[in-house]
């Protein structure tokens, strides 16, 4: 077991059920959430410090994974992950999960 705890957004637990056939993608974000895991914030590149909003990059294939780390609790919500196909698509995303965190803290 890892030293952080995985919590999945309903978009992710809907991308997880999707690609449960697709056997190399499965494996591919497997081992990028057991990364997160064990790494925690160390896993991937800071996005937004004030959120701790993290990206986790594959270059082959160009996939993205977004998650927010909670220190003090020891946790990792992972948000979703993405092909990356374009910058504006990549941003865009980016720029959902900002809104997103932002309108739980209020």
């Amino acid at each position: 077991m890892g030293v952080y705890k995985l919590i999945f957004d309903e978009v992710m637990i809907k991308q997880l059920k999707k690609i449960g056939k697709k056997t190399d993608l499965k494996n591919i974000v497997s081992k990028m959430l057991d990364k997160i895991e064990a790494l925690g914030p160390d896993a991937g590149d800071l996005l937004d410090s004030r959120l701790k909003i993290y990206e986790m990059k594959m270059m082959h294939p160009p996939l993205r994974l977004y998650y927010k780390i909670v220190e003090s609790k020891k946790e990792a919500y992972v948000f979703e992950y993405e092909m990356k196909t374009s910058e504006g698509k990549q941003q865009r995303t980016i720029d959902y999960i900002r809104d997103k965190m932002k309108s739980s803290e209020s």
